[in-house]
């Protein structure tokens, strides 16, 4: 899964974006530890960024993440899957070991800071409007890569920037499935402090190697 999100440099994010012709990414405070139901910029189009809340409420329920095969196995999210689909730009995301898959980080309280060579990335995405909140939308996830799987089973879907007018332009569930995949890019990744553990924190703490303990 992905559960939090840092968007400290907007001005790589804007680069990014702007070196593919996508609409331009506004000037933004660092943020350090986004958690969900947080409101971030969202790539709908070619030419639009929408603010939408991360979660999406399907009656009573309310993730952050959609599983990718869940939503190529159900209609209403399949449906979501083929025509409102986007990218969600960052610098960084964070992901907690999962000790159920990966025993040997039982007891282990440890995270890790993920992010590309070039410090910004697409996450690919759904979205859906809300009668009262407004527009939402998920991360999806896939696999993981081969690097996260060594303490996750989950990633989220990770466009790579040549894909990213693809995956916009998509108009059919086909034309997503393949871009679904684990990201065969390379994916930087350390791990950092506990203080991002506490949604509540914020400040360049959060993305800090963690040190570690030193014995008396």
């Amino acid at each position: 899964m992905c559960g939090r999100l840092n968007i400290h440099d907007s001005g790589v994010v804007q680069a990014l974006m702007n070196s593919l012709g996508l609409p331009l990414y506004p000037d933004l405070a660092p943020r350090y530890n986004i958690p969900p139901t947080s409101r971030l910029n969202v790539v709908t189009s070619d030419t639009d960024l929408v603010l939408m809340q991360w979660g999406i409420e399907f009656g009573a329920f309310r993730h952050p993440n959609t599983k990718a095969d869940t939503a190529l196995r159900k209609p209403h999210l399949t449906r979501l899957l083929s025509t409102q689909h986007c990218l969600v730009p960052l610098n960084r995301f964070y992901e907690w070991p999962d000790p159920k898959t990966h025993p040997q980080y039982q007891g282990v309280k440890t995270r890790f800071c993920i992010h590309t060579p070039l410090d910004a990335m697409f996450l690919g995405g759904i979205y859906k409007e809300h009668p009262e909140h407004g527009w939402q939308f998920n991360i999806l996830t896939t696999d993981p890569t081969p690097e996260i799987n060594a303490f996750h089973h989950r990633s989220p879907v990770i466009i790579a920037p040549e894909h990213a007018h693809t995956w916009l332009r998509a108009g059919d569930v086909d034309e997503i499935i393949p871009l679904l995949n684990p990201y065969p890019g390379l994916l930087l990744m350390y791990e950092c402090d506990s203080f991002v553990d506490n949604a509540r924190h914020e400040g360049p703490q959060c993305m800090q190697p963690r040190v570690a303990e030193q014995n008396p």
